[in-house]
């Protein structure tokens, strides 16, 4: 009798437990939590065995461009002379997402299976942490800034199931934008909705075409366009719910003060660029090093938004007095006025190759279309309008690695791939029905 076969191996074990245990934090100058630590063990143990392949002009580009930003990091806080504390902050920032991006590559590239237990990993991480050692954004927003990412992350992982198939992702995927926007979580909720509206579209012209065929020009405008409408409709429906106070009168004071001025929610929803963009402007090249301080931004910030009508005080409190750091809510912008412009020449990349991914017609059968969805999007909004913060090196990493899977599933290659696979499936259930019993 044969022995029958370990459902998880070690790999896989070590994949689930990386992020798993973001919520053990270690004080060390900066904040190092349990991932980075296993991150950096998984990094050192690979390197050693020989591991480490990667061999795709994507992740060799991400390679070198992320050098260079970090390189451009170390350079610019060597001339403008930043505090110890700042600069070893800000290099183990770009160095840890370099060694997860390795890490996480040699691991899951083009292996499905894998991406899923990541993913499965980080919903346990992110409630762990929650439970465990939430910080104050958490605690007074529990749903906006703590549960909607677990929640929705493990609602897309399931329904990217094999058994979960017809309309139940694009259903629930939209079912799971409404709740998030309902109890507040706005950007969340975005992601879901756009999320599923991309795989319902996929699905419409997918069908349109034969398989394989090169996808046209047309087609690739039908699915920008779905998308603009999908954006502008969940824009919309929220901007009607909070205003009549569906939403609860939070969500409608709030959106009253962010849409007040000249330019709405646009601007109103992130001033953090009324300061970034000055700093830019003063020093494009070089930046101003790690966690930069610099009052002067945070008072142009302010008299900008009152210049243009919003809602803002005008005087600024102790708090921003004392911690004087240069507004940068994007990780495009945090990384130029951070490091300069090699910085951001690196987020545009990653911006620009995660759009021309979406912008390809994958069959109804490629594996994770679903969590590949929420990803995407999710990715495309964090590098223009979140901040780099240090749960993203873990996060970040999987969502490039997930990018770039789907990257290599040209649409005639998938479609050859879900061909090659059915045929296995067939050959293996007429093998299992013809086998003599043991």
């Amino acid at each position: 009798m044969r022995r029958r076969a370990r459902r998880y191996d070690n790999a896989d074990i070590l994949v689930f437990f990386i992020p798993c245990l973001q919520f053990i934090h270690l004080k060390v100058i900066g904040v190092l939590e349990g991932s980075d630590l296993l991150m950096l063990a998984a990094f050192l143990y690979l390197a050693f065995r020989g591991k480490i392949r990667i061999a795709t002009p994507s992740g060799k580009r991400f390679l070198v461009l992320c050098s260079l930003w970090l390189v451009s990091q170390i350079v610019t806080d060597v001339v403008r002379h930043s505090a110890f504390a700042d600069y070893a902050r800000g290099w183990s920032m770009i160095g840890l997402t370099l060694i997860g991006f390795v890490v996480l590559y040699t691991l899951l590239y083009e292996r499905p299976r894998r991406l899923v237990i990541y993913g499965w990993g980080l919903v346990a991480g992110s409630l762990l942490e929650l439970l465990i050692s939430p910080n104050d954004y958490e605690r007074g927003s529990p749903w906006k800034f703590g549960y909607s990412f677990p929640v929705s992350l493990a609602l897309f992982l399931l329904v990217s199931s094999e058994k979960c198939r017809g309309h139940w992702p694009i259903t629930l995927g939209a079912l799971m934008g409404v709740i998030n926007i309902c109890l507040g979580a706005r950007s969340q909720g975005e992601f879901c909705l756009i999320a599923a509206c991309y795989v319902f579209t996929t699905r419409f012209l997918n069908a349109k075409r034969k398989a394989g065929s090169k996808v046209k020009a047309g087609t690739i405008l039908a699915l920008v366009t779905s998308i603009l409408l999908g954006v502008a409709g969940t824009a919309w429906a929220y901007r009607y719910a909070a205003t009549a106070g569906i939403l609860g009168e939070d969500a409608k004071d709030k959106y009253e003060q962010e849409s007040s001025g000249k330019y709405g929610v646009l601007l109103g929803g992130r001033p953090d660029l009324l300061g970034a963009l000055p700093a830019i402007y003063d020093s494009p090249i070089l930046g101003h090093g790690a966690w930069a301080e610099d009052w002067t931004y945070i008072k142009a910030e302010r008299m900008a938004l009152v210049l243009l009508g919003y809602k803002e005080p005008v005087l600024m409190t102790r708090d921003d007095f004392i911690a004087g750091n240069i507004p940068a809510h994007s990780y495009l912008l945090q990384a130029w006025v951070w490091a300069g412009i090699v910085g951001a020449i690196f987020w545009a990349w990653v911006f620009g190759f995660t759009a021309r991914t979406m912008m390809r017609i994958y069959p109804p059968t490629a594996a994770l279309l679903p969590l590949f969805s929420l990803v995407a999007f999710s990715l495309l909004w964090e590098i223009l309008f979140s901040p780099f913060g240090e749960e993203v090196r873990i996060v970040f990493p999987y969502y490039m690695v997930m990018v770039m899977t789907f990257s290599s599933l040209a649409p005639r290659k998938a479609a050859r791939a879900a061909t090659k696979m059915a045929k296995k499936k067939n050959q293996r259930r007429i093998a299992t029905s013809t086998a003599a019993p043991i």
